[in-house]
């Protein structure tokens, strides 16, 4: 599965980095935890630099992810 280890890792570190950093993106490539920033596209951006076409996560920190329902129109 592709981001298996960078979700794994944001596991992992999710209940010092709520303590942290709760509301905000952590960019992740790997085991690394490169940083955290206020804006997703912050995040994004630096993940670009850094990283440039190598794989890495850019996700928002919080303590509990709420599930979205997306309703599937049948035809």
């Amino acid at each position: 599965m592709a981001l298996e280890r960078e979700l794994a890792t944001f596991q992992a570190n999710l209940p010092s980095l709520s303590e942290k950093c709760s509301g905000c993106y952590v960019l992740i490539h790997g085991d690394q935890i490169a940083g955290t920033w206020a804006s997703k596209a912050d995040a994004l951006e630096e993940g670009y630099r850094r990283f440039n076409l190598e794989p890495f996560l850019v996700k928002r920190i919080v303590a509990e992810e709420k599930p979205i329902f997306v309703p599937r129109e049948i035809v």
